[in-house]
């Protein structure tokens, strides 16, 4: 720990999950230098497995320091690594108790609504249209029930027939699907729901477009997103004033 005499200022922790692509850290880095600007506030970014500085490094590393730290998820899911590896670690470091965990971006509450507008404008045609989702594996089913919820939402909402949700890896049974649909002008609206252009987004993107090539429109990773990025800054905003 650096040191045990707080000072009276606080810090934002941006935790991102971890990738193998280098362009992973990239954008956490860049995502780290808007948000510091834009609320004027220390940021800092770290990793829950592959990258670093890691969680724990970082909260051993910064707890002492700052009278208040807002530890923000950067991840879509509450899987394994958010219920266990965050709350262990913030249980064992918050003995000054001024680590606050910010609530990670909702789905459905918060995601959904702006992608709405983002896919309408994707859109040619509703009845040539197939909207495919994706996202990183895991063994906790309400990672799938999540997305399925999501999925179907989407296509309701976008009044669309046909939809296929997926996880990244699984890409060949949803491809099977799509080609024996008979539909010279099909279009494939392809909605990778990542937060940030990594190793697996750019896996599923190249899977789809070696297959279909320009009958798929690919959607940008989330944090790319303009209205994504307000939400996020909207959340940090409130949670640090609320505290104040």
């Amino acid at each position: 720990m650096a040191t045990n005499q707080k000072k009276n200022n606080n810090a934002i922790l941006l935790c991102g999950h971890g990738s193998r692509s280098a362009n992973h850290s990239i954008n956490l880095e860049k995502i780290k230098k808007k948000i510091e600007k834009k609320v004027n506030v220390q940021t800092f970014f770290c990793f829950l497995e592959v990258n670093k500085p890691s969680l724990e490094e970082c909260l051993s590393k910064y707890s002492g320091v700052y009278s208040k730290i807002y530890i923000f998820p950067f991840l879509i899911f509450e899987g394994n690594h958010f219920k266990e590896d965050i709350t262990k670690l913030i249980k064992k470091y918050n003995k000054f108790n001024n680590l606050i965990l910010i609530e990670k971006l909702s789905l459905l509450d918060e995601i959904l609504p702006v992608t709405i507008e983002i896919l309408k404008k994707k859109i040619k045609n509703k009845e040539d249209t197939v909207l495919v989702t994706s996202s990183s594996f895991s063994k906790d089913k309400s990672v799938s029930l999540s997305m399925e919820k999501y999925t179907n939402a989407l296509s309701k909402q976008l009044k669309l027939s046909k939809s296929f949700f997926h996880y990244v890896g699984n890409e060949d049974e949803v491809i099977k699907k799509l080609k024996i649909i008979k539909n010279n002008n099909l279009f494939i609206l392809l909605h990778p729901v990542f937060l940030f252009h990594g190793f697996l987004f750019s896996k599923n993107e190249r899977n789809f477009c070696v297959n279909f090539h320009n009958k798929v429109s690919v959607t940008n990773p989330l944090m790319d997103e303009n209205k994504i990025f307000e939400v996020v800054i909207k959340k940090l905003v409130n949670t640090i004033l609320s505290n104040n």
